[in-house]
């Protein structure tokens, strides 16, 4: 009698907790299966690709089907203090299962932008945010708080990096993605993702150039003013990217989760294309509990695949 009212409690509280997911959630079966076997992966130094990289120079890991030549890229930009060592493995899964073509840059993201625009130096210079992501992005202005080199800034690394896969890996086809012309990345043929300061990176590019499409992750949380958490400025301009190609996630249990609602809305991404996330956390297997734990489950937990699925749609 014991062990049937236990595995009767146990049906139980699996259909409670079907019945509590959003309509746009469906429990998961089974995990997914992040065997990368079937793909071919690279890893190539920024210093291999451009000799003048010294600094930051984690390989950039490129993942894709050698069976598809015309899919589309899929970008990530890893937050704060990551780098390609580590990355979101069901997240890369399931976008490599949506058709896409992986590359994770590899780029200097230390130290973040919270970490220099704050108090009296921000308070001296308001559009702070807009000139540290500028820099770390396009590398073609000055700001001397960071030291990033034009070399070790985000396009400049990707655009050396296709360069050298489109001569040192045929399989690849990579040529597709650099303009003939201008020698620029083809952002039409690259979407972007990232997570919290990659995540904010993800928005400034959109807002300069006509990507694909954007997935931002928890992005940045840039401020004009830290004392009153009153956003930065650059939210408010137009995007470049088709804006219904824009997508966000934040989880409403994290520390800046009312900033980041406040930030989609400036940005204009489309209502449902903001997803406030508030599922359960992922059992963290470190003995010790992040400050914000909350602020990486939108691409860590695969309870949240179905709207990956939706962010990515085909990469076809």
């Amino acid at each position: 009698m014991e062990k049937k009212t236990s595995i009767f409690t146990t049906v139980i509280c699996i259909l409670l907790f079907m019945v509590s997911l959003p309509e746009n959630l469906t429990a998961q079966k089974v995990s997914p299966s992040n065997d990368f076997s079937g793909y071919k992966t690279l890893k190539v130094k920024p210093s291999e690709a451009d000799p003048s990289v010294k600094n930051w120079d984690s390989a950039h890991i490129v993942m894709y089907d050698k069976g598809i030549k015309n899919n589309k890229i899929l970008l990530w930009l890893t937050g704060t203090k990551g780098s390609t060592d580590h990355f979101p493995q069901s997240f890369f899964k399931t976008a490599l299962d949506q058709g896409y073509r992986i590359i994770a840059l590899s780029f200097m993201s230390t130290p973040g932008v919270s970490q220099v625009c704050k108090g009296s130096y921000l308070s001296k210079n308001v559009d702070c945010a807009a000139e540290f992501r500028r820099k770390r992005i396009y590398g073609d202005n000055t700001f001397l708080p960071i030291p990033d080199q034009y070399q070790d800034a985000i396009i400049p690394r990707l655009t050396k990096l296709l360069q050298y896969l489109s001569k040192n890996d045929k399989d690849g086809a990579w040529s597709q993605y650099l303009n003939e012309n201008t020698g620029k990345p083809v952002w039409s043929k690259i979407a972007i993702a990232g997570q919290s300061q990659g995540g904010g990176m993800a928005e400034f590019i959109a807002q300069h150039e006509s990507v694909a499409r954007i997935i931002s992750f928890s992005g940045g949380w840039d401020y004009s003013d830290s004392r009153t958490k009153k956003i930065a400025g650059w939210y408010s301009q137009k995007l470049l990217t088709s804006p219904e190609n824009v997508f966000a996630t934040y989880h409403v249990k994290e520390v800046a989760a009312k900033e980041l609602a406040e930030i989609c809305k400036e940005l204009h991404i489309p209502a449902e294309n903001v997803f406030a996330l508030d599922q359960p956390i992922v059992q963290n297997t470190n003995k010790r509990t992040p400050p914000n734990p909350y602020h990486v489950e939108g691409v860590k937990n695969p309870v949240y695949q179905p709207i990956w699925i939706k962010m990515l749609g085909s990469g076809l």
